[in-house]
């Protein structure tokens, strides 16, 4: 496995106490593949993604278990070491592009300077030549003339297409994608993900797709994994995870999605609630309080992981134990219901 994470952790101090954002993370990305991190906002999406690159200063972060890319331990790698995996190996989208760019530099030489930090050797005509390039590559016109633009000149979807170049020049085996779409239109959003989708076909990378939208990830995972609360509460093939959601959360991101053939005067549903305090996490299934197929036996119990069928398709519910089987055929046809 090419990127192996288990027992992941992330908790941060602050004055109001320790605040657990990831607690307990398992899970890998093969080489060549496509894994999508799903969840609400604050599930710890972005903070596992952070702590995969070394970003989260410590303290307040505290970060324990096990990150390791090709047998690597990344969490224990001498920093120096670490700088030439963090956008040599790995790459990583952020989730603002504005943000992400020097608005003093021209963009040329913000992709340029990353390549030369990684191939020290490489001549600056050399260095121009492949930032060129990889302009073209994520489809930007005239590439030698945008190549001395400033960020402020750049339209959102532009400025989207630098970054993800950034990100990609030094051809890393693994991108991480964190809301690569935000606050784009639905049609430059579209190009965005047909971009990554082929970039990873040509340049054989692997991506880790972080997103709170599943209709985002339908064409472009090959797995899923949904957060809720810093857990993963479900995890497997794409195929399987849309064919067959097995956790009342997933299942209800699914059926409380906007869609076209809905009367548009009908009142968009939504997961009642809000998520639980990381300050003070539930002793039992982190989703109790909001499910619509609770059981007595979820307030104090944390669900261990069930087989769900499919290729390595599990969940973190009681209603895949034998005793809730009666819970679960109700449940299952509640939300087919409602997701008509």
């Amino acid at each position: 496995m090419m990127l192996d994470i288990r027992g992941l952790r992330v908790s941060f101090k602050t004055y109001g106490g320790s605040v657990s954002a990831v607690r307990g993370i398992d899970m890998g990305i093969e080489q060549g593949e496509s894994l999508a991190v799903v969840g609400e906002s604050g599930c710890g999406k972005s903070v596992t993604a952070q702590a995969i690159m070394r970003l989260l200063p410590s303290p307040p972060a505290e970060i324990t278990g096990s990150v390791k890319m090709d047998g690597t331990e990344l969490l224990t790698l001498p920093e120096k070491k670490m700088k030439n995996i963090r956008g040599g190996s790995i790459g990583m989208i952020f989730q603002d592009p504005m943000t992400s760019l020097d608005p003093t530099m021209q963009i040329g030489k913000q992709i340029m300077e990353g390549l030369r930090i990684h191939n020290r050797k490489m001549k600056r005509r050399e260095a121009e030549a492949q930032v060129v390039e990889m302009l073209g590559m994520v489809g930007i016109p005239n590439p030698e003339a945008q190549f001395k633009r400033y960020a402020y000149e750049l339209s959102g979807g532009m400025r989207q297409r630098v970054v993800i170049a950034m990100a990609l020049v030094c051809r890393p085996r693994l991108l991480i994608a964190d809301e690569p779409t935000t606050a784009l239109d639905v049609t430059t959003q579209a190009q965005i993900l047909d971009l990554i989708r082929a970039l990873k076909t040509t340049l054989k990378t692997s991506v880790m797709l972080i997103t709170h939208d599943m209709g985002v990830v339908a064409n472009m995972a090959d797995k899923i994994a949904v957060f809720y609360a810093g857990q993963i509460v479900e995890e497997g093939s794409a195929e399987d995870v849309f064919r067959d959601p097995s956790h009342p959360y997933t299942s209800a991101l699914m059926a409380f999605r906007p869609r076209l053939d809905r009367d548009r005067n009908q009142k968009l549903a939504s997961i009642g609630g809000a998520p639980p305090d990381l300050f003070a996490p539930p002793k039992g299934c982190v989703f109790f309080d909001r499910c619509n197929a609770p059981m007595e036996i979820c307030e104090d119990n944390p669900p261990p992981s069930f087989d769900s069928g499919g290729r390595e398709h599990r969940s973190f519910c009681w209603l895949h134990h034998e005793f809730g089987a009666a819970r679960k055929n109700e449940w299952k046809t509640r939300m087919r219901y409602a997701a008509q």
